[in-house]
């Protein structure tokens, strides 16, 4: 709504208030329609007094527009209407007292001590109904726009499953897959089969899940197990993973592949030997699930996209209100990642 739009409609609404209360204080009604000196200056009167208070509730709703109030939210709604009929009464009050007690005596007008009560109660009135309005107007805008982030975050999880997907099915990692696997084929044959074994596992995994953003903790676990045999085979004792998870939490959800995700890019963007292993530590804290590894940077020449890590926190934005949290310090890199009960979609 443009300028003019936006300050004809308050001046329109305006007038209609002064009308409103014109006709609630006529004792005839012929004499609603004589419009004198003082019917005048009220209706002035009466249009600047909307005018300041709907500017001052627009200052007030941009403040709840930062705090991110959620007018959805039955705790946000309630709070939003209690501050601003904390605001508006006094103001309601004071223009109703002006009135009454300084405009009309000024222009010899009666004045009846009851009518500043009934004046005081149908300027609230009205000021309630300007706050409905304008918060029914900002929940649907936020309706709107979050069925528009929804799209478009949807639109870039499935993106993100097919670049996941072509990210652990890239040639590179097939090669030194293959590549472990022909050399344990003649020095121990029944490693090599293990080794295929967990490998086509993990890939029928990876496969058959492609189209499901959350997975069980359990079946995540399960594949993770898989793929840490590949990275120990591969990597021998340079690698270091402890798992320690509370049970209770295995229906519980997390992003599909997160686990391996984050193993994967530890091992990536870390320096490790045998000397000095990669420690990588997975655990449960509180309704979290947290991967922990020590920070032993390769250097410039790997450099760190986080696009694995923006495409766990896209499925989190689309399944639940909670975050990520990464912790990242010289010593240590954290993950946290929030395990669900349930989510939203499927």
């Amino acid at each position: 709504m443009n300028w003019a739009k936006r300050y004809g409609f308050r001046i329109s609404a305006g007038v209609l208030i002064f009308f409103f209360l014109r006709l609630g204080h006529s004792e005839i009604l012929s004499e609603f329609f004589v419009f004198e000196l003082i019917d005048k200056i009220l209706l002035v009167y009466t249009v600047g007094v909307v005018l300041f208070l709907w500017e001052v509730l627009d200052r007030v709703f941009l403040y709840f527009e930062r705090k991110k109030y959620d007018y959805s939210r039955s705790g946000d709604l309630l709070k939003a209407i209690l501050i601003l009929t904390l605001l508006t009464f006094p103001l309601v009050v004071m223009a109703s007292g002006i009135s009454e007690f300084y405009i009309k005596p000024s222009l010899n007008c009666p004045v009846y001590e009851e009518a500043i009560y009934k004046e005081i109660g149908q300027g609230q009135i009205f000021a309630w109904l300007i706050i409905a309005a304008r918060i029914i107007q900002l929940n649907a805008v936020q309706s709107r726009q979050l069925e528009q982030d929804k799209a478009l975050v949807q639109k870039e999880l499935l993106q993100s499953q097919y670049q996941n997907l072509k990210n652990q099915i890239k040639p590179h990692f097939l090669f030194n897959s293959f590549s472990v696997l022909q050399s344990l084929i003649h020095v121990n044959p029944a490693q090599a089969e293990e080794f295929l074994s967990r490998l086509s596992k993990m890939y029928r995994y990876i496969l058959e899940s492609r189209e499901e953003s959350m997975s069980t903790l359990e079946k995540e676990l399960e594949i993770l197990d898989h793929y840490l045999f590949l990275l120990r085979v591969r990597h021998e004792e340079r690698i270091e993973v402890s798992i320690d998870v509370d049970p209770s939490k295995n229906n519980f959800f997390v992003p599909t592949l997160s686990l391996q995700m984050l193993v994967e890019n530890a091992e990536k963007h870390n320096r490790f030997s045998k000397s000095e292993p990669l420690r990588i530590h997975i655990f449960t804290e509180e309704d979290y699930l947290v991967v922990q590894n020590q920070v032993s940077k390769k250097g410039a020449e790997v450099v760190s996209t986080k696009v694995g890590l923006e495409n766990i926190r896209s499925q989190y934005d689309l399944q639940s209100e909670q975050s990520v949290i990464v912790i990242e310090n010289d010593q240590t890199f954290t993950v946290k990642m929030p395990i669900l009960s349930r989510f939203r979609l499927t």
